[in-house]
Protein backbone atom coordinates (compact mmCIF):
# COMPACT_ATOMS: atom_id res chain seq x y z
CA UNK A 1 0.00 0.00 0.00
CA UNK A 2 1.90 3.05 -1.27
CA UNK A 3 5.32 1.44 -0.70
CA UNK A 4 8.13 3.94 -1.13
CA UNK A 5 11.89 3.77 -1.34
CA UNK A 6 13.18 7.31 -1.77
CA UNK A 7 16.95 7.31 -2.08
CA UNK A 8 19.10 10.43 -2.33
CA UNK A 9 21.37 11.00 -5.26
CA UNK A 10 24.86 11.41 -3.81
CA UNK A 11 27.08 13.42 -6.14
CA UNK A 12 30.80 13.83 -5.79
CA UNK A 13 32.27 17.09 -7.07
CA UNK A 14 35.77 17.16 -8.58
CA UNK A 15 37.66 20.39 -9.26
CA UNK A 16 40.51 20.42 -11.78
CA UNK A 17 43.01 22.94 -10.51
CA UNK A 18 45.58 24.24 -13.00
CA UNK A 19 48.18 26.93 -13.05
CA UNK A 20 50.53 28.31 -10.49
CA UNK A 21 50.12 30.66 -7.61
CA UNK A 22 47.49 31.11 -4.93
CA UNK A 23 43.88 30.29 -5.66
CA UNK A 24 40.77 31.89 -4.21
CA UNK A 25 38.49 29.58 -2.21
CA UNK A 26 35.53 28.73 -4.40
CA UNK A 27 32.08 28.76 -2.82
CA UNK A 28 30.20 25.47 -2.77
CA UNK A 29 28.39 25.22 -6.06
CA UNK A 30 25.18 23.69 -4.74
CA UNK A 31 22.84 23.99 -1.80
CA UNK A 32 23.00 21.02 0.62
CA UNK A 33 19.99 19.42 -1.07
CA UNK A 34 18.17 20.11 -4.34
CA UNK A 35 14.48 19.22 -4.09
CA UNK A 36 11.77 18.65 -6.75
CA UNK A 37 10.32 21.69 -8.46
CA UNK A 38 7.82 22.36 -11.20
CA UNK A 39 8.95 24.10 -14.35
CA UNK A 40 5.73 24.80 -16.30
CA UNK A 41 5.75 23.44 -19.83
CA UNK A 42 4.07 25.90 -22.15
CA UNK A 43 1.92 24.05 -24.64
CA UNK A 44 1.94 20.97 -22.44
CA UNK A 45 -1.02 18.62 -22.58
CA UNK A 46 -2.97 16.73 -19.96
CA UNK A 47 -6.07 14.55 -19.67
CA UNK A 48 -9.37 16.15 -18.79
CA UNK A 49 -9.45 16.36 -14.98
CA UNK A 50 -12.30 14.31 -13.52
CA UNK A 51 -15.35 15.85 -11.90
CA UNK A 52 -15.30 14.66 -8.30
CA UNK A 53 -18.66 13.62 -6.85
CA UNK A 54 -18.94 12.19 -3.37
CA UNK A 55 -21.42 11.97 -0.48
CA UNK A 56 -20.87 14.07 2.62
CA UNK A 57 -23.18 14.16 5.62
CA UNK A 58 -26.69 13.97 4.11
CA UNK A 59 -25.92 15.61 0.76
CA UNK A 60 -23.79 15.14 -2.34
CA UNK A 61 -20.78 17.27 -3.29
CA UNK A 62 -19.51 18.03 -6.78
CA UNK A 63 -16.03 19.50 -7.28
CA UNK A 64 -14.92 20.51 -10.79
CA UNK A 65 -11.64 22.44 -10.81
CA UNK A 66 -9.76 23.67 -13.90
CA UNK A 67 -6.02 23.00 -14.01
CA UNK A 68 -3.32 24.78 -16.03
CA UNK A 69 -1.92 22.19 -18.50
CA UNK A 70 1.51 23.84 -18.32
CA UNK A 71 1.68 23.26 -14.56
CA UNK A 72 0.47 19.68 -14.84
CA UNK A 73 2.96 18.88 -17.61
CA UNK A 74 5.75 20.45 -15.56
CA UNK A 75 4.77 18.38 -12.55
CA UNK A 76 4.70 15.19 -14.60
CA UNK A 77 8.15 15.90 -16.03
CA UNK A 78 9.76 16.90 -12.73
CA UNK A 79 12.35 14.77 -11.00
CA UNK A 80 10.64 13.71 -7.75
CA UNK A 81 13.81 12.68 -5.92
CA UNK A 82 16.35 14.70 -3.95
CA UNK A 83 19.94 15.44 -4.92
CA UNK A 84 21.83 15.39 -1.65
CA UNK A 85 25.21 17.15 -1.79
CA UNK A 86 25.80 17.37 1.95
CA UNK A 87 26.13 13.95 3.50
CA UNK A 88 25.40 15.41 6.94
CA UNK A 89 21.77 15.80 5.87
CA UNK A 90 19.89 12.86 7.41
CA UNK A 91 17.37 10.69 5.61
CA UNK A 92 14.55 12.05 7.76
CA UNK A 93 15.54 15.59 6.76
CA UNK A 94 15.74 15.07 3.02
CA UNK A 95 12.64 12.88 2.99
CA UNK A 96 10.62 15.60 4.75
CA UNK A 97 12.15 18.12 2.35
CA UNK A 98 10.90 16.16 -0.66
CA UNK A 99 7.37 16.02 0.70
CA UNK A 100 7.32 19.74 1.55
CA UNK A 101 8.67 20.61 -1.89
CA UNK A 102 5.90 18.60 -3.54
CA UNK A 103 3.23 20.30 -1.41
CA UNK A 104 4.56 23.86 -1.43
CA UNK A 105 5.77 24.38 -4.99
CA UNK A 106 4.59 27.90 -5.95
CA UNK A 107 3.53 26.77 -9.42
CA UNK A 108 0.60 24.94 -7.77
CA UNK A 109 -0.82 27.94 -5.93
CA UNK A 110 -3.35 28.71 -8.66
CA UNK A 111 -4.54 25.11 -8.56
CA UNK A 112 -4.89 25.16 -4.77
CA UNK A 113 -6.67 28.51 -4.88
CA UNK A 114 -9.31 27.22 -7.30
CA UNK A 115 -9.74 23.91 -5.46
CA UNK A 116 -10.12 25.56 -2.05
CA UNK A 117 -12.52 28.11 -3.50
CA UNK A 118 -14.81 25.25 -4.56
CA UNK A 119 -14.52 23.54 -1.16
CA UNK A 120 -15.12 26.80 0.73
CA UNK A 121 -18.25 27.33 -1.32
CA UNK A 122 -19.60 24.03 0.02
CA UNK A 123 -18.55 25.02 3.55
CA UNK A 124 -20.25 28.39 3.38
CA UNK A 125 -23.39 27.16 1.60
CA UNK A 126 -23.89 24.40 4.17
CA UNK A 127 -22.74 26.50 7.15
CA UNK A 128 -20.15 23.92 8.18
CA UNK A 129 -18.16 24.54 11.35
CA UNK A 130 -14.36 24.08 11.43
CA UNK A 131 -14.63 20.41 12.45
CA UNK A 132 -17.10 19.66 9.67
CA UNK A 133 -14.92 21.52 7.18
CA UNK A 134 -11.89 19.43 8.16
CA UNK A 135 -14.08 16.36 7.62
CA UNK A 136 -15.15 17.69 4.20
CA UNK A 137 -11.50 18.11 3.16
CA UNK A 138 -10.74 14.60 4.40
CA UNK A 139 -13.70 12.96 2.67
CA UNK A 140 -12.89 14.75 -0.60
CA UNK A 141 -9.39 13.26 -0.65
CA UNK A 142 -10.47 9.89 0.74
CA UNK A 143 -13.05 9.60 -2.05
CA UNK A 144 -10.39 9.88 -4.76
CA UNK A 145 -9.81 6.31 -5.96
CA UNK A 146 -6.83 4.50 -4.48
CA UNK A 147 -4.27 3.34 -7.01
CA UNK A 148 -0.85 1.79 -6.42
CA UNK A 149 1.83 3.33 -8.60
CA UNK A 150 4.43 1.36 -10.50
CA UNK A 151 6.86 4.20 -9.88
CA UNK A 152 8.28 4.65 -6.38
CA UNK A 153 8.07 8.43 -6.64
CA UNK A 154 5.23 10.38 -5.04
CA UNK A 155 3.22 12.81 -7.11
CA UNK A 156 2.58 16.52 -6.82
CA UNK A 157 -0.97 17.19 -5.53
CA UNK A 158 -1.92 18.74 -8.88
CA UNK A 159 -1.10 15.41 -10.56
CA UNK A 160 -3.32 13.49 -8.15
CA UNK A 161 -6.32 15.66 -8.97
CA UNK A 162 -5.80 15.50 -12.72
CA UNK A 163 -5.01 11.77 -12.73
CA UNK A 164 -8.03 11.18 -10.49
CA UNK A 165 -6.21 8.57 -8.39
CA UNK A 166 -3.36 8.16 -5.95
CA UNK A 167 -1.81 5.91 -3.35
CA UNK A 168 -1.28 6.56 0.34
CA UNK A 169 1.47 9.16 0.10
CA UNK A 170 -0.01 10.87 -3.00
CA UNK A 171 -3.35 11.36 -1.28
CA UNK A 172 -1.78 12.24 2.08
CA UNK A 173 0.28 15.01 0.48
CA UNK A 174 -2.89 16.43 -1.07
CA UNK A 175 -4.89 16.35 2.16
CA UNK A 176 -2.09 17.76 4.31
CA UNK A 177 -1.66 20.57 1.77
CA UNK A 178 -5.36 21.46 1.98
CA UNK A 179 -5.53 21.33 5.78
CA UNK A 180 -2.39 23.45 6.20
CA UNK A 181 -3.58 26.06 3.71
CA UNK A 182 -6.88 26.31 5.59
CA UNK A 183 -5.15 27.03 8.88
CA UNK A 184 -5.27 23.60 10.53
CA UNK A 185 -2.33 22.20 12.48
CA UNK A 186 -1.39 19.45 10.06
CA UNK A 187 1.30 16.82 9.68
CA UNK A 188 2.26 13.82 7.61
CA UNK A 189 2.54 10.57 9.55
CA UNK A 190 5.15 8.39 7.86
CA UNK A 191 5.42 4.71 8.85
CA UNK A 192 8.76 3.53 7.46
CA UNK A 193 8.63 -0.19 8.37
CA UNK A 194 5.11 -0.52 6.97
CA UNK A 195 5.83 1.75 3.96
CA UNK A 196 2.65 3.69 4.69
CA UNK A 197 1.66 7.33 5.06
CA UNK A 198 -1.33 9.00 6.70
CA UNK A 199 -2.23 12.53 7.79
CA UNK A 200 -2.47 14.05 11.24
CA UNK A 201 -4.66 16.99 12.19
CA UNK A 202 -4.12 18.76 15.48
CA UNK A 203 -6.46 17.76 18.29
CA UNK A 204 -7.06 18.81 21.89
CA UNK A 205 -6.16 15.44 23.39
CA UNK A 206 -3.04 13.28 23.19
CA UNK A 207 -3.90 12.19 19.65
CA UNK A 208 -2.60 9.17 17.84
CA UNK A 209 0.13 7.50 19.90
CA UNK A 210 0.66 10.69 21.92
CA UNK A 211 1.64 12.72 18.83
CA UNK A 212 -0.91 15.46 19.44
CA UNK A 213 -2.47 14.71 16.05
CA UNK A 214 -5.69 12.89 15.21
CA UNK A 215 -5.03 10.15 12.65
CA UNK A 216 -6.62 10.44 9.19
CA UNK A 217 -6.42 7.46 6.82
CA UNK A 218 -6.49 8.72 3.23
CA UNK A 219 -6.77 5.46 1.29
CA UNK A 220 -10.51 5.09 1.94
CA UNK A 221 -13.36 6.94 3.64
CA UNK A 222 -13.01 6.61 7.41
CA UNK A 223 -13.77 8.77 10.43
CA UNK A 224 -11.19 11.38 11.42
CA UNK A 225 -9.25 10.22 14.46
CA UNK A 226 -9.80 6.49 13.86
CA UNK A 227 -6.75 4.50 12.69
CA UNK A 228 -7.38 1.26 10.80
CA UNK A 229 -7.19 -2.12 12.52
CA UNK A 230 -5.06 -3.13 9.57
CA UNK A 231 -4.27 -1.90 6.08
CA UNK A 232 -5.84 -3.35 2.95
CA UNK A 233 -2.97 -5.82 2.49
CA UNK A 234 -3.32 -7.09 6.05
CA UNK A 235 -0.39 -5.09 7.44
CA UNK A 236 -0.85 -3.65 10.94
CA UNK A 237 0.61 -0.28 11.88
CA UNK A 238 2.94 -1.22 14.71
CA UNK A 239 5.78 1.30 14.30
CA UNK A 240 5.78 4.82 15.73
CA UNK A 241 5.33 7.28 12.86
CA UNK A 242 7.78 9.95 11.82
CA UNK A 243 5.80 13.17 12.29
CA UNK A 244 6.42 15.76 9.57
CA UNK A 245 4.62 19.05 10.44
CA UNK A 246 3.12 20.87 7.47
CA UNK A 247 2.44 24.62 7.46
CA UNK A 248 1.93 26.80 10.51
CA UNK A 249 -1.80 26.45 11.16
CA UNK A 250 -3.30 26.36 14.64
CA UNK A 251 -6.87 25.09 14.11
CA UNK A 252 -7.62 21.73 15.74
CA UNK A 253 -10.21 19.00 15.31
CA UNK A 254 -12.40 18.59 18.40
CA UNK A 255 -14.72 15.69 17.51
CA UNK A 256 -12.41 12.80 18.38
CA UNK A 257 -14.60 11.81 21.38
CA UNK A 258 -17.49 11.32 18.94
CA UNK A 259 -15.53 9.44 16.29
CA UNK A 260 -13.97 7.36 19.07
CA UNK A 261 -17.44 6.42 20.36
CA UNK A 262 -18.50 5.48 16.83
CA UNK A 263 -15.39 3.36 16.38
CA UNK A 264 -15.89 1.56 19.69
CA UNK A 265 -19.53 0.91 18.84
CA UNK A 266 -18.50 -0.59 15.50
CA UNK A 267 -15.88 -2.76 17.20
CA UNK A 268 -18.46 -3.93 19.74
CA UNK A 269 -21.00 -4.73 17.02
CA UNK A 270 -18.44 -6.62 14.95
CA UNK A 271 -17.14 -8.60 17.92
CA UNK A 272 -20.63 -9.54 19.11
CA UNK A 273 -21.69 -10.46 15.57
CA UNK A 274 -18.63 -12.70 15.24
CA UNK A 275 -19.52 -14.40 18.52
CA UNK A 276 -23.14 -14.80 17.48
CA UNK A 277 -22.07 -16.25 14.15
CA UNK A 278 -20.27 -19.03 16.00
CA UNK A 279 -23.30 -19.54 18.26
CA UNK A 280 -25.65 -19.72 15.25
CA UNK A 281 -23.48 -22.43 13.71
CA UNK A 282 -23.61 -24.40 16.98
CA UNK A 283 -27.39 -24.00 17.32
CA UNK A 284 -27.98 -25.05 13.71
CA UNK A 285 -25.91 -28.19 14.30
CA UNK A 286 -27.77 -29.02 17.52
CA UNK A 287 -31.12 -28.40 15.81
CA UNK A 288 -30.28 -30.74 12.96
CA UNK A 289 -29.21 -33.41 15.44
CA UNK A 290 -32.41 -33.02 17.46
CA UNK A 291 -34.51 -33.27 14.29
CA UNK A 292 -32.68 -36.45 13.30
CA UNK A 293 -33.42 -37.92 16.75
CA UNK A 294 -37.12 -36.98 16.44
CA UNK A 295 -37.33 -38.46 12.93
CA UNK A 296 -35.81 -41.70 14.19
CA UNK A 297 -38.24 -41.87 17.13
CA UNK A 298 -41.19 -41.13 14.86
CA UNK A 299 -40.10 -43.85 12.41
CA UNK A 300 -39.82 -46.31 15.31
CA UNK A 301 -43.29 -45.36 16.49
CA UNK A 302 -44.76 -45.76 13.01
CA UNK A 303 -43.25 -49.24 12.79
CA UNK A 304 -44.90 -50.21 16.10
CA UNK A 305 -48.23 -48.84 14.95
CA UNK A 306 -48.09 -50.82 11.68
CA UNK A 307 -47.39 -54.02 13.61
CA UNK A 308 -50.16 -53.39 16.17
CA UNK A 309 -47.77 -52.74 19.05
CA UNK A 310 -50.05 -50.18 20.74
CA UNK A 311 -48.32 -50.41 24.11
CA UNK A 312 -44.90 -49.81 22.60
CA UNK A 313 -46.24 -46.93 20.49
CA UNK A 314 -47.86 -45.28 23.54
CA UNK A 315 -44.65 -45.67 25.56
CA UNK A 316 -42.79 -43.44 23.07
CA UNK A 317 -45.43 -40.72 22.71
CA UNK A 318 -44.38 -38.78 25.81
CA UNK A 319 -40.69 -38.94 24.84
CA UNK A 320 -41.46 -37.79 21.31
CA UNK A 321 -43.67 -34.90 22.45
CA UNK A 322 -41.01 -33.75 24.94
CA UNK A 323 -38.48 -33.85 22.11
CA UNK A 324 -40.76 -31.75 19.91
CA UNK A 325 -41.11 -29.17 22.69
CA UNK A 326 -37.34 -29.03 23.11
CA UNK A 327 -36.87 -28.78 19.33
CA UNK A 328 -39.29 -25.84 19.09
CA UNK A 329 -37.52 -24.12 21.99
CA UNK A 330 -34.14 -24.60 20.29
CA UNK A 331 -35.58 -23.27 17.05
CA UNK A 332 -36.91 -20.21 18.86
CA UNK A 333 -33.47 -19.56 20.40
CA UNK A 334 -31.87 -19.90 16.98
CA UNK A 335 -34.39 -17.49 15.45
CA UNK A 336 -33.77 -14.91 18.16
CA UNK A 337 -30.02 -15.23 17.76
CA UNK A 338 -30.27 -14.85 13.98
CA UNK A 339 -32.49 -11.77 14.43
CA UNK A 340 -29.96 -10.21 16.80
CA UNK A 341 -27.10 -11.10 14.46
CA UNK A 342 -28.84 -9.53 11.46
CA UNK A 343 -29.60 -6.33 13.38
CA UNK A 344 -25.97 -6.04 14.46
CA UNK A 345 -24.73 -6.64 10.91
CA UNK A 346 -27.18 -4.06 9.53
CA UNK A 347 -26.11 -1.51 12.15
CA UNK A 348 -22.41 -2.18 11.61
CA UNK A 349 -22.74 -1.95 7.84
CA UNK A 350 -24.65 1.30 8.18
CA UNK A 351 -21.96 2.90 10.34
CA UNK A 352 -19.16 1.47 8.22
CA UNK A 353 -20.66 2.70 4.95
CA UNK A 354 -21.57 6.17 6.31
CA UNK A 355 -18.17 7.30 7.60
CA UNK A 356 -18.58 10.41 5.49
CA UNK A 357 -21.28 11.48 7.99
CA UNK A 358 -19.83 11.64 11.51
CA UNK A 359 -22.49 14.13 12.57
CA UNK A 360 -25.48 12.07 11.42
CA UNK A 361 -24.10 8.73 12.60
CA UNK A 362 -23.25 10.05 16.06
CA UNK A 363 -26.72 11.57 16.44
CA UNK A 364 -28.29 8.25 15.43
CA UNK A 365 -26.06 6.26 17.76
CA UNK A 366 -26.77 8.60 20.66
CA UNK A 367 -30.51 8.28 20.03
CA UNK A 368 -30.37 4.54 20.79
CA UNK A 369 -29.52 5.33 24.42
CA UNK A 370 -27.56 2.09 24.78
CA UNK A 371 -24.61 1.29 22.54
CA UNK A 372 -25.19 -2.43 23.12
CA UNK A 373 -28.59 -2.25 21.43
CA UNK A 374 -29.24 -1.61 17.77
CA UNK A 375 -32.71 -0.57 16.64
CA UNK A 376 -34.24 -2.02 13.52
CA UNK A 377 -34.88 1.52 12.25
CA UNK A 378 -31.52 2.18 10.56
CA UNK A 379 -30.66 5.32 8.63
CA UNK A 380 -31.02 5.04 4.87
Amino acid sequence: MGKRTLLPVLLAAALLLAGAGCLDILPWAHPPVVYPSIVPVQGGSMPRPPVFRFPFQDFSVTIDVPVDPAVYAGARNADKGARVYDQDVTEDEWRAGIYRALMEDPAQEGFFSDLLSALRHVRDTRALDSDEYAELLAVFVQSIPYETQQSSDPRFPVEVCVDGAGDCDDKSLLLASLLAREGYRAALLYFGPEAHMAVGVGCSGPGYRQTGYAYIETTNVTFVGVPPRELADGVRLESFPTVIPVGSGTLTYTRCPETGALSRAMDKMRDEADSLGVRIHELEGALLQKKAELDATREEMEGMRRHGNVAGYNSLVARYNAGVTEYNSMRSRLSGTVTRYNRLVDAYNTLSSHQFDRKGMYAWLASTGDLSDTPGNLPA
